[in-house]
């Protein structure tokens, strides 16, 4: 039987929580190279906005891990939506990186290359560092989504994908049902050793930056990420069938998808007022907080077009500097004369050429005639 523990909790008392769920699920760390991985979407104050994992649980996680003598812990995770490239920056604004200390790594300037064949058969670049753990701790926000009703334990592991690759999935999977498929091919990728959830303050409305939140007060933990998830569907107030991922899960028994048969640690009433994302409502143009407005296809197209656009007047390669050639994963980019050059059919849209530059010699721009040519591929569906 799988078990879930849900905690009350509040920020400042949330050790005890992370300790509670060591102790609920005990995991050999001892000597153990631990990735740690948070949701960290976008910068936002987070004492205010729910798009984050919250400082103050990663502090305590890592500070519980620090006393279980690892070799080695990193923590990081890819941003998504407006600040693809920009990781530090989320990760100062969210006083994430301050938490993490030296633990910290910027995990998109460490990828590796796989194929995945669902929902389309293609290479992504993904996070390297988490791939090759030892033991993989995920620590997502509990959140409702426009596509995907939960955003959970599950969906954390899309941020596996570097970069703007995750808009590429959006752009393309264009049906919940579609999009269900890259989480499962995520999850499977790597799934976690072990879940804590920061269910202390959520995220309701149409994720995945909705500016509405809720105190729950609980941390939620799980070694069975699927069963966390489900809990997490009865406390907003859907059933599995309401979420196609865990519907896909249950199917490819992923995980325990039956309440009757998940032996629930503490309190898991559903909260009736909470404000849920309407399933017939979702579609590609979800209604959502990315920003202020709905995305839709445009918010994404934009991004799918995005290609590394070098100054010349920053870009230090004639200095000999070659860092946005050596992370390339796909040899997108090669040696030029003055800047490097680049190939952008070839671009895997990972945003690791923006992580590694120093000299500001480089931005992530909307290709005008790629945006022609998916507007006409659009046109013709």
């Amino acid at each position: 039987m799988s078990r879930v523990l849900v905690a009350d909790s509040t920020y400042d008392t949330c050790r005890e929580a992370v300790d509670r769920a060591f102790a609920t699920f005990p995991i050999d760390i001892r000597g153990k190279r631990v990735a740690l991985k948070m949701n960290a979407l976008k910068a936002g104050d987070p004492e205010r906005y729910a798009y984050v994992t919250h400082y103050k649980l990663i502090k305590a996680v890592i500070e519980k891990l620090e006393t279980l003598d690892p070799a080695e812990i990193v923590a990081g995770d890819s941003v998504g939506t407006e600040f693809y490239g920009d990781s530090e920056h989320v990760f100062d604004q969210t006083r994430l990186k301050e938490v993490a200390g030296p633990h910290y790594r910027n995990f998109n300037k460490n990828l590796a290359v796989v194929k995945l064949k669902k929902p389309f058969d293609r290479k992504v670049a993904v996070l390297k560092d988490v791939l090759e753990a030892d033991v993989y701790i995920s620590v997502p926000k509990m959140k409702t989504h426009g596509l995907t009703m939960i955003s959970g334990s599950v969906k954390n592991n899309f941020g596996l994908l570097a970069g703007a690759q995750k808009a590429w999935y959006h752009y393309y999977s264009i049906k919940p049902q579609t999009f269900a498929q890259i989480l499962i091919e995520m999850f499977c990728l790597r799934p976690p050793d072990l879940v804590i959830m920061d269910a202390i303050l959520a995220m309701e409305g149409y994720g995945p930056a909705s500016p509405e939140t809720r105190w729950v007060n609980k941390v939620l933990a799980a070694t069975d990420a699927v069963a966390l998830d489900t809990v997490l569907a009865k406390i907003v107030g859907f059933t599995v069938d309401d979420v196609p991922y865990l519907g896909l899960a249950r199917q490819f028994a992923l995980g325990e998808t039956d309440l009757r048969a998940i032996e629930i640690c503490g309190e898991a009433n559903t909260i009736e007022a909470y404000h849920r994302p309407t399933p017939s409502q979702s579609s590609f143009c979800y209604r959502a907080g990315v920003g202020s407005g709905t995305t839709s296809l445009d918010f994404f197209r934009q991004r799918v077009a995005y290609r590394p656009a070098i100054s010349g007047q920053n870009c230090r390669h004639a200095q000999g500097c070659d860092m946005c050639i050596d992370i390339c994963p796909s040899g997108a980019l090669s040696k030029g004369e003055q800047a490097p050059a680049l190939e952008a059919s070839k671009c895997m849209l990972c945003s690791a050429c923006k992580e590694v530059c120093e000299a500001s010699g480089l931005e992530l721009l909307a290709d005008e005639e790629i945006i022609k040519q998916l507007a006409r591929e659009a046109s013709k569906i």
